[in-house]
């Protein structure tokens, strides 16, 4: 498994669905509930996808958001843009 493609529609909604409410938060300057919102999409990813450069990726974009939301809202809300993209494609 190495694509979006290849993750069941359950889960690649499930993550869809909480990056963009991660970013719909972080745009309205709610950065609590854009780390609620991240740390269920941590939690999907860790129980629901299997290893792959996918996982990997998000992960990775995962630890920038959390890094920077409080001090760096916008670079955050490109990373779950770009997060979500990668789960379009």
């Amino acid at each position: 498994m190495t694509d979006a493609v290849d993750l069941p529609v359950r889960v690649r909604d499930a993550l869809t669905a909480a990056f963009g409410d991660a970013r719909e938060a972080i745009r309205s300057g709610d950065t609590e509930t854009a780390r609620e919102c991240t740390e269920k999409a941590s939690r999907i990813l860790q129980h629901k996808v299997p290893p792959s450069p996918l996982k990997e990726q998000l992960k990775h974009g995962l630890a920038a958001v959390e890094r920077t939301v409080a001090d760096e809202p916008l670079v955050a809300s490109e990373y779950l843009r770009l997060m979500k993209q990668l789960l379009d494609e």
